[in-house]
């Protein structure tokens, strides 16, 4: 029982460090004495990587302070440095020379936040990227997340996404370039996005009843499109053995966001 409330406290330590709730951060380690450099079971991230992964600038600076290690690798053998397109979380983390990003073929990641955006930007956002009050969420996090990357709307199909039988029934809105149109593509999208292992996935839904299955499935796809990512039955009994959901806890995120 120990061990599963520990998993759960550093899952949610790696959720708040992906959202950037630098007030849940600090409670977390400095209440609760989560270790930081916990990785996930299933892609090996730490707060740190996911810290710098959403360019949170406050929590990447946060965690060096508590101890995290720069140098702890994924299962894809990333450190958080190769994550981050932020020049200043890059200089944090003792990265030289440009910027490249990793692409993300993990079980996990890319530019959303693998579950629904929380309104914690506020606390963590830089003085030079002001967020107007009335902002909607995802408009906030657009902000937060696209601030270093210039692109156009038009290069970019914008779609609803969520994990299909999921505690948790809201959709994120991911961005798939217009160059990219592929079903390979889409995929590695959504399940970087939703934290989900490729290997896991049953198949692509477009919403209400439509099987997503070859690339000119994906080039009919239009702005805003629902889908759902249909896990296998094997992934969603070991998921739901492994972790409480959010309707038996409301301090945690759903159980099938794995940070």
């Amino acid at each position: 029982m120990e061990q599963i409330e520990e998993r759960e406290l550093e899952e949610n330590l790696r959720e708040a460090a992906s959202t950037g709730n630098m007030d849940l951060l600090r409670n977390l380690v400095e209440m609760k004495s989560v270790n930081v450099n916990s990785k996930n079971h299933m892609n090996g991230r730490t707060a740190l990587h996911w810290g710098a992964k959403r360019n949170h600038i406050a929590v990447v600076q946060y965690l060096l302070d508590k101890g995290a290690d720069g140098s702890a690798v994924d299962n894809e053998g990333k450190t958080a440095v190769q994550l981050t397109s932020n020049s200043k979380i890059h200089a944090l983390l003792g990265g030289s020379g440009d910027i490249e990003v990793a692409e993300n073929s993990l079980p996990i990641t890319p530019n959303y936040l693998a579950n629904p955006p929380f309104p914690y930007s506020s606390s963590n956002q830089p003085a030079t990227s002001p967020v107007t009050n009335g902002d909607s969420v995802s408009e906030n996090h657009s902000i937060m997340m696209n601030s270093n990357v210039n692109s156009s709307p038009d290069d970019e199909l914008v779609l609803k996404a969520r994990l299909a039988n999921s505690d948790d029934p809201d959709f994120i809105e991911v961005e798939l370039p217009r160059s990219s149109l592929r079903y390979d593509s889409l995929l590695n999208l959504l399940c970087a996005e939703l934290a989900v292992d490729k290997q896991l996935v049953s198949r692509i839904r477009k919403l209400p009843d439509t099987i997503i299955r070859k690339d000119k499935d994906v080039t009919r796809l239009k702005d805003f499109q629902e889908l759902e990512l249909v896990l296998t039955n094997k992934a969603m009994s070991a998921l739901s053995r492994g972790y409480r959901g959010i309707g038996t806890n409301p301090t945690m995120a759903s159980e099938q966001i794995l940070y």
